[in-house]
């Protein structure tokens, strides 16, 4: 028998999971993480977040373009900590009882208050995900839901491994290969008789640059005879490393 797909629906405490996984991470809130790892295990069907949008800035626009539906949580002057739970709770269970094809519900969220809401989804036979971080997320959900998924784990397979380290470029290996060749050492190494031609050019070409410049000039002094006649005197080789002659 066939395994029964997952029909998942997600319902996000935004707030809960935002100030959680910037408080202990030091990261933003990333929705699409959640959702590809969801994904991952069945067909998302629905997707609702609550949450202060107008104070949300840039988290709102990300919401949006993953086609999260957006409930405003309606802050009263004397705050309502449990607002967004009690709403969040009332919509899944209303989901559950209406919508008999959703068969499992994620809660985005780390707040104990859940609990309730997680026994008496699994009274109605639903798998139940929760998803949060292991340092901010009720032990009591942790261990009393059909499966918990780590935030830290999703951060983690987001970014990548180090994986192989991208293969040098074709310039590089040719630069590469040249520099060893051209270096004082490369005769010493063992190469191939053909391989070896660019070196000797290179050595070659540089020891007829050296004598050229050692050996700069030739001196031919000039002589005055008794008689008042010049002649030219032997030459003599003036350089580094040579004496030099004057003729007498």
């Amino acid at each position: 028998m066939a395994e029964e797909r997952l029909k998942l629906a997600v319902f996000i405490d935004f707030d809960n999971i935002q100030i959680g996984v910037k408080d202990t991470l030091g990261k933003e809130f990333d929705v699409s993480l959640i959702l590809e790892a969801l994904k991952e295990r069945g067909e998302v069907v629905t997707k609702v977040a609550y949450g202060d949008w107008p104070r949300a800035g840039e988290q709102s626009r990300q919401m949006t373009q993953h086609a999260v539906q957006m409930v405003q949580r309606n802050v009263t002057p004397r705050g309502d900590k449990n607002g967004a739970d009690i709403n969040l709770a009332l919509d899944a269970l209303e989901m559950a009882f209406t919508r008999h094809h959703i068969n499992t519900f994620a809660i985005v969220g780390g707040d104990s208050d859940f609990i309730a809401l997680v026994e008496k989804l699994k009274q109605y036979d639903k798998r139940v995900f929760v998803v949060g971080g292991r340092a901010f997320t009720s032990n009591i959900l942790q261990r009393n839901c059909t499966e918990f998924i780590a935030y830290e784990n999703l951060l983690r397979s987001g970014a990548g491994g180090d994986g192989p380290r991208p293969r040098a470029s074709r310039r590089g290996e040719t630069s590469g290969r040249a520099s060893l060749e051209t270096h004082p050492l490369a005769d010493a190494l063992p190469r191939s008789r053909a391989a070896a031609r660019p070196v000797e050019k290179h050595f070659a070409s540089t020891r007829f640059d050296i004598h050229r410049a050692g050996l700069r000039c030739y001196i031919f002094p000039r002589v005055r005879t008794e008689d008042g006649s010049v002649r030219s005197g032997e030459a003599a080789p003036h350089g580094p490393g040579l004496s030099g002659g004057t003729g007498a």
